[in-house]
């Protein structure tokens, strides 16, 4: 009872209503299904959501006098933001605090229901951020050059984790945590395979976002880098010898892009080879150009796609869908196609 009456009296209240939405482990697609409430699915996004909350809930005590959250008013938001605005921050960061605020208020409605109170709802119904005023996707992916330049600056162990990112298009925590039983091998050809048994020693439990059972496809160009990772190697044994904030920091000082660089170079090469296998590299381009276009517009992706031409734009979707699904995304998320595969 102390934390509630205390001094950390405002972060005890944030993790309680953080702690009511936790959804780790639980498909959206299946709670949607259902008609049930969707919550936080990634420990990324509860790690997000919990440093958003309090930082808010300080400024809310310290400039405002709140002591308690569910005193919180549309005011106490909109100041905020002001005062964030206010900071230089930019817009792609005050639309994260939007959403994260937004998840606050819900684990508090949560507990709200559950003591038989009435909801606070002290954030606006409409996002005082347009969503669309994001900065535009940009291609983030590597040329070979620049892959080889950045590959050559990192230590022996941090090279391996980078290795299996260009080969597999993994997160880096995915890499981390990558033991040698993520790699199949079938019909000859390698895949990284996350288990939906929390059991085996391939799991996704613990290793890919939400806990998502996975099978991804190496690049063939790369086949042989990651046989030689894995030989003599048990199959409980982690593949990269280093953890996930060492991977970081070697891939910060050699001065990359981000992680995130070599999943946009995997998903646009796979793309290229999906394509070229069906014959339509040049004609599957210009559709997904269209597609992509359609929805920046706000019409369908199928917009103005002729009967002649449903065939075609038939196998770009499912092209594309494949790709997303070798990075862990559900299908037709034209939302993350823009972001990874536009202009490839």
């Amino acid at each position: 009872m102390s934390k509630k009456r205390g001094g950390n009296r405002l972060k005890y209240q944030v993790e309680q209503s953080i702690k009511k939405i936790n959804r780790i482990g639980v498909s959206k697609k299946m709670l949607r299904d259902e008609n049930v409430e969707t919550g936080i699915h990634s420990i990324t996004q509860v790690k997000h959501a919990l440093s958003v909350s309090q930082n808010f809930a300080d400024w809310a005590k310290s400039e405002k006098g709140v002591k308690d959250l569910f005193q919180l008013k549309r005011s106490h938001y909109r100041a905020y933001l002001d005062f964030k605005k206010a900071e230089g921050v930019s817009t792609g960061h005050l639309i994260n605090i939007e959403t994260n605020l937004r998840l606050l208020e819900k684990g508090m409605n949560r507990i709200s229901e559950e003591k038989g109170f009435p909801q606070r709802n002290w954030v606006p119904k409409v996002r005082l951020i347009a969503t669309n005023s994001r900065e535009k996707p940009q291609d983030r992916s590597y040329t070979p050059k620049e892959i080889e330049g950045y590959l050559n600056k990192l230590s022996t162990n941090v090279r391996i984790g980078a290795d299996l990112q260009v080969a597999f298009g993994l997160r880096l925590r995915e890499v981390a945590n990558t033991k040698v039983a993520h790699i199949e091998e079938k019909a000859g050809k390698l895949f990284w395979v996350a288990s939906a048994d929390k059991t085996a020693l391939n799991a996704a439990q613990g290793v890919t976002k939400a806990a998502r059972e996975r099978e991804t496809p190496c690049r063939p160009e790369y086949e042989q880098r990651v046989r030689e990772l894995i030989q003599g190697k048990e199959q409980g044994q982690y593949v990269v010898p280093v953890r996930y904030n060492t991977l970081k920091s070697g891939y910060n000082r050699a001065g990359m892009k981000g992680s995130h660089a070599f999943r946009h170079t995997y998903a646009r090469e796979m793309l290229r080879n999906e394509l070229q296998s069906l014959g339509i590299e040049q004609k599957g381009r210009n559709m997904m150009q269209r597609m992509l276009e359609n929805r920046a517009a706000g019409y369908r992706k199928d917009h103005l796609v002729t009967r002649d031409e449903r065939l075609l734009y038939g196998d770009v979707s499912r092209a594309m869908d494949r790709i997303q699904s070798y990075l862990g995304h559900g299908d037709g998320r034209m939302d993350l196609a823009e972001i990874y595969l536009k202009g490839f």
